[in-house]
């Protein structure tokens, strides 16, 4: 329950940017939590647990510093996630609805850590 006033004003502050981003702000939570349809598959249940502790240290962050760029580091847990993902997809049901579940995800998840190396990069530079 202690997060969920900061949770609530971090998100708040994220629909305050372009409305051209909040499709991509929308559907890439959405994604991981799709996560919840897969259970008790373990990929799902790493992608779960991945996205919540994404989305508390990204919280956590934004409550101490505000809404700035480097709160996207939160998302830099997916980097092992991803690369665990990437070897177990030999092991999963090929052309399955989980299968093209995990490709989108990677792809989605892949994406967002490349703008937010570039969020970075531009924080670190004094944006």
């Amino acid at each position: 329950m202690m997060l969920m006033k900061p949770l609530g004003d971090f998100i708040r502050n994220m629909f305050k940017t372009s409305k051209a981003w909040w499709p991509w702000m929308a559907g890439l939570p959405l994604i991981n939590l799709l996560s919840v349809f897969f259970l008790p598959r373990l990929e799902a249940w790493v992608v779960l647990v991945t996205g919540l502790l994404a989305a508390t240290i990204m919280t956590v962050l934004h409550a101490r510093l505000g809404y700035v760029r480097l709160v996207s580091i939160g998302h830099f847990v997916w980097f092992p996630m991803l690369i665990w993902l990437g070897f177990r997809l030999d092991h999963l049901p090929a052309g399955t609805i989980f299968y093209w579940w995990i490709l989108a995800l990677m792809a989605m998840d892949t994406l967002s850590l490349l703008l937010d190396i570039i969020d970075l990069c531009r924080y670190l530079r004094g944006d």
